[in-house]
């Protein structure tokens, strides 16, 4: 111990006895339980997204794609109003105007129908070649929470409320920019497999087995049909990373 702090440590001693001892403190209340603060999110365009929103539409991010030499981007976004079904779709922004603020122009533009077969490709062909474009920044969150079996539940509570009718926009809208989230961007952009996900998780879905590929890697197989999922780490999430979706087994009479 140096010198100051034995100093320090003899005063304070020499200060409490001189101190009279009065009752003893009550111990503070219990607090309660903090939750873990979660993630920042890492939109940076949320400000422009947040004031071009109509009224009566749920709108959350999945994607953010920066062209900043020519001040435009083009943002990916789940939408639901009442009464429709939810959409994915990409909005476009400009700064070129004369306030020099990035703001929504021309019209939206379906991303991908999320009832079409795998070659109705939507915007997916544009926007993978925007992503490559030198000079452009692509922002998307990846991956779920939790383990792959606890993924796997995940994936059926998000289609179904994607899919409920009588759920409200907000989180029909949400579900759909998640389960987007599932998907790694070779699954999403290339093969156009969202659809796919989203009409497969519309059923039960029970794991049957776990095998370990690698530290970063883990392939569940499910019960009926025996879809086989392979997820990949990412950070400290997982993506699926490759969907081998088999069909319903039909029993004999």
């Amino acid at each position: 111990m140096t010198p100051l702090r034995t100093a320090l440590l003899a005063a304070s001693l020499a200060f409490a006895l001189a101190c009279p001892q009065g009752p003893a403190a009550e111990p503070p209340p219990p607090q309660p339980a903090q939750t873990p603060a979660r993630a920042p999110e890492p939109w940076l365009y949320g400000p422009a997204l947040r004031d071009s929103i109509p009224a009566g539409l749920a709108v959350r991010p999945v994607f953010e794609l920066a062209d900043g030499r020519h001040g435009r981007a083009e943002i990916g976004v789940a939408v639901a109003r009442p009464g429709a079904a939810p959409r994915l779709e990409v909005w476009e922004f400009s700064q070129n105007n004369p306030r020099e603020r990035l703001e929504r122009v021309g019209e939206a533009r379906e991303l991908v129908a999320l009832e079409g077969p795998r070659e109705a490709r939507g915007q997916l062909d544009a926007i993978r070649t925007a992503i490559a474009r030198p000079g452009n920044e692509f922002v998307r969150m990846r991956g779920l929470d939790g383990e792959p079996e606890a993924i796997v539940a995940e994936l059926q509570r998000l289609a179904a409320a994607v899919r409920d009718d009588v759920a409200s926009p907000e989180l029909r809208a949400q579900a759909l920019a998640d389960l987007t989230r599932a998907l790694d961007d070779h699954l999403l952009f290339t093969e156009n497999r969202l659809p796919e996900l989203l009409a497969a998780s519309s059923r039960e879905l029970t794991v049957a087995s776990r095998e370990a590929i690698g530290e970063r890697r883990v392939t569940v197989t499910l019960r009926e049909p025996p879809h086989r999922l392979t997820f990949a780490r990412t950070g400290d999430r997982w993506a699926l990373s490759e969907l081998k979706l088999a069909a319903p087994s039909v029993k004999a009479p």
